[in-house]
């Protein structure tokens, strides 16, 4: 029988919670935090040190009592569950990414939407423009949605730029080509994607954040689109 540990162990009674009992508002809440990301740390050592045979580490138990200053007990295993979902979401992604990446030519997209689109339609409807546009190429594909933010950045022409927080969406695609005007509800932005050894982690890693943000942003729940092949 395995010991307890606050730190180093997440029970499935913790994880496994009935979809309709998710408040998405606390999740957000979370996110909007550096908890998960400090908490990921201190688990990611602890489970090293239990690798090694490290019996104790000062320095994690006090980062971890230093947490619970901060947060609560349950805001650690809100911040536990969090890390855990997007740790097999990324492992899904990484396998279908991978044989994407394999099997021949892949298009990185992002469709944004023109403001007549995001003033008339819903979310779900604008959801639907996407999935029945990458679903017409009859090839495999997954997609996310993304807010963006309003931080500052650098634009491909070297122009810095503040950031809209303006809905959009970023799809991996298998296929050679995609028509430049074919995407009819804005603008779409396309780059062949260059096979490296770390393409897939990456890329994988990249769409499966995309998920927490629109949690952070919207409290509501949010899923990947994937093709059916």
């Amino acid at each position: 029988m395995r010991a307890k540990h606050p730190i180093t162990w997440l029970y499935w009674e913790d994880f496994f919670v009935p979809m309709a009992q998710v408040d998405y508002a606390y999740k957000s809440s979370i996110l909007k935090t550096d908890l998960c990301k400090r908490i990921n740390y201190i688990d990611k050592r602890t489970f090293l040190n239990n690798m090694d045979g490290v019996v104790s580490d000062n320095d994690l138990d006090n980062k971890y009592f230093d947490l619970l200053l901060q947060y609560t007990y349950k805001d650690v295993l809100e911040a536990r569950k969090i890390n855990k979902a997007n740790f097999y979401r990324v492992r899904r992604l990484v396998k279908r990414i991978s044989d994407m990446l394999v099997s021949g030519h892949c298009i990185f997209c992002t469709f944004n939407f023109s403001d007549d689109v995001l003033n008339n339609t819903s979310v779900e409807t604008r959801r639907q423009y996407v999935r029945k546009y990458l679903k017409q190429y009859r090839c495999t594909y997954v997609a996310n949605i993304d807010f963006g933010g309003n931080h500052h950045y650098i634009d491909r022409q070297g122009k810095e730029r503040v950031a809209t927080n303006r809905e959009h969406y970023h799809a991996l695609i298998s296929i050679d080509k995609l028509p430049k005007d074919g995407w009819l509800y804005g603008f779409q932005w396309l780059e062949h994607v260059r096979l490296t050894s770390t393409s897939d982690i990456k890329l994988s890693k990249y769409i499966s954040k995309l998920t927490n943000h629109a949690i952070k942003e919207t409290t509501k729940r949010t899923a990947i689109i994937y093709s059916r092949q």
